[in-house]
């Protein structure tokens, strides 16, 4: 069912992955009017992004992510017999990017691979999913990796998507555990009438080759997807709270997808949820969409505390469209980390 609560599932770790260019929306954006941006920026709250350059992929920051975190952990690759990758942006069509990833990390063959077509809400759905495979036995360490490149995907002359995304690639480390107080509640929502509301139309099999280039790069109905936000989110953190037997203030953070500083902060007053639990991180990177809720969390890093374990509430939403939110216990030793990738460097 959509609503669930699953135990022995620890996150041990996310590494987050950013491009090394930086895109500032005043001054690399000269054909929108100063004044529109300024607006746009005090609204949403972006004002920079990373954009990969054209021979970066999802796949490659992903990887590096991974590879960083499997060092920090002192992994053994071997050891690692599930992988999930969740992005909107893969390599091919075919074959599956994770993949590819499989092979580049050095997982095993018997490391199940499977890709994930989510954006907004895509890594709550992993957890969910990689949450699912740990406790029913069938996986013991899951790599699970949440990025997008949607630079890759708008059209810069686009006022209503341009000044938005921004890229990242992530990994994070779940692992089976003993300890009874590793207990998740998932919250999952989907509707599919929003699906157009938010959308890159050509390019797949029901539009392979569009004649208008326009139609390979994303759509959004801004209005449309701010209202959903509005109404739908706030509810869904109260049925969480209500689910998980949880006041507001019991979390140490509360973990949102990216998209909207000021939604953000209306939401978390919707629900008394002080703004102190809430990082923010979209001035600097962006809606990083599959990665926006992992790299926020490794950029935040988690409150210094005695606590060995810290309640954290991860929320996604968009995209689908789609929403879901999950309540937590993370350990205080969890490894968190951010670094720029070096394309170059990778390669050596």
């Amino acid at each position: 069912m959509a609503n669930c609560q699953m135990k022995g599932m620890a996150l041990r770790g996310i590494v987050s992955c950013v491009p090394e260019r930086e895109i500032i929306n005043e001054r690399d954006f000269p054909w929108f009017d100063s004044a529109d941006i300024r607006k746009i920026t005090a609204m949403v709250g972006i004002s920079s992004r990373r954009f990969a350059d054209e021979h970066t992929c999802t796949s490659d920051l992903c990887q590096a992510a991974g590879a960083k975190l499997l060092e920090q952990l002192q992994w053994d690759p071997k050891t690692v017999d599930g992988l999930i990758l969740v992005t909107q942006t893969p390599d091919y069509i075919m074959p599956p990017t994770s993949c590819l990833l499989q092979e580049r990390l050095g997982l095993p063959e018997t490391c199940a691979s499977v890709d994930v077509s989510l954006g907004c809400s895509a890594y709550v759905y992993g957890l969910w999913l990689a949450n699912s495979l740990i406790t029913a036995g069938a996986c013991h360490r899951i790599l699970l990796m949440a990025g997008d490149t949607p630079s890759k995907y708008v059209n810069p002359k686009d006022r209503s998507t341009a000044l938005l995304f921004g890229d990242a690639g992530t990994a994070t480390a779940l692992e089976d555990a003993s300890d009874s107080r590793m207990v998740a509640s998932y919250i999952m929502k989907t509707d599919g009438k929003g699906a157009e509301q938010l959308i890159v139309p050509g390019g797949g099999f029901r539009n392979r080759f569009p004649d208008e280039q326009s139609q390979h790069c994303v759509f959004m109905d801004g209005a449309h997807i701010f209202d959903f936000t509005r109404f739908r989110i706030p509810p869904l953190i109260k049925e969480l709270l209500d689910y998980s037997h949880n006041a507001a203030n019991a979390y140490d953070l509360y973990i949102f997808h990216q998209a909207n500083e000021y939604l953000i902060r209306f939401i978390a007053a919707q629900c008394g949820i002080e703004i102190s639990r809430v990082p923010l991180f979209l001035k600097q990177f962006g809606n990083t969409a599959a990665a926006s809720v992992p790299l926020t969390l490794a950029l935040s890093k988690l409150p210094v505390t005695e606590k060995d374990l810290l309640q954290v509430m991860f929320i996604g939403f968009g995209v689908g469209l789609s929403w879901g939110a999950v309540s937590l216990n993370v350990p205080a030793n969890c490894v968190l980390q951010n670094f720029v990738y070096h394309r170059e460097q990778a390669r050596s």
